[in-house]
C-alpha cells in the first residue's frame, strides 16, 4: 500500500507543477486534476490508517512513520499549489460564473488540514516551517476570491410549470 502511495505522490507532484503552468494561462483544469489526485491520495491514507490500526506486528512503528513522512509531503505539496494558484486568480479582475460552487469545496479542505494542523501545531512547524503561516494565506485568499465571485445563476424559478 505504502508503493501506491509513493506513486499517487509523485503523480500529484507532476499535476502540481502542470497547474502551475496552466494557472498561468487562465485555466483551472490542471489545478483541479491535482485535486482529484490528492483526494486520491487523501481515500488510500484512510484506508492505510485503517488497516495499520489492525497490525500488530514490529513493522508498525516503521510503516507508520514512512505513512506519516509521505503524508507531511502531500500536505506540503497541497499548501504551496494552492497559495500559487489561489495567489495568481486574486489577480484576475473577472472570475467565471461559477467559481463560488468551484472554490467552497476548497475552502473546506483547507479549513480541515489547518485544523488538522492545529492538533500539533509545534510539531506541524517543525517539520515543515511556514506552512501555519502559509495554509492562513491560503485560507484568506480563498474566502476573498469567494466573496468576489459569481453563482451559478438559479433559473429553478423562472422555468416551473405550475
Amino acid at each position: 500500500m505504502l508503493v501506491a502511495l509513493e506513486k499517487q505522490a509523485r503523480e500529484a507532484a507532476h499535476l502540481a507543477e502542470k497547474a502551475h503552468r496552466y494557472a498561468s494561462r487562465d485555466s483551472y483544469a490542471g489545478y483541479f486534476q491535482f485535486r482529484a489526485k490528492v483526494d486520491e491520495f487523501q481515500a488510500l491514507i484512510a484506508l492505510i490508517e485503517e488497516r495499520l490500526t489492525r497490525l500488530e506486528d514490529e513493522h508498525t512503528v516503521e510503516l507508520t512513520a514512512r505513512f506519516r513522512q509521505l503524508d507531511t509531503v502531500m500536505l506540503v505539496m497541497l499548501v504551496r499549489t494552492s497559495t500559487r494558484f489561489y495567489g495568481m486568480l486574486k489577480e484576475n479582475v473577472a472570475l467565471p460564473l461559477g467559481a463560488r460552487e468551484l472554490f467552497l469545496p476548497e475552502l473546506r479542505t483547507l479549513s480541515d488540514m489547518r485544523d488538522r494542523l492545529m492538533e500539533e501545531p509545534e510539531h506541524a512547524e517543525k517539520m515543515i516551517p511556514g506552512v501555519t503561516i502559509a495554509l492562513e494565506n491560503a485560507l484568506v485568499t480563498v474566502q476573498a476570491l469567494i466573496e468576489r465571485a459569481p453563482s451559478l445563476p438559479d433559473f429553478g424559478d423562472q422555468f416551473r410549470l405550475d
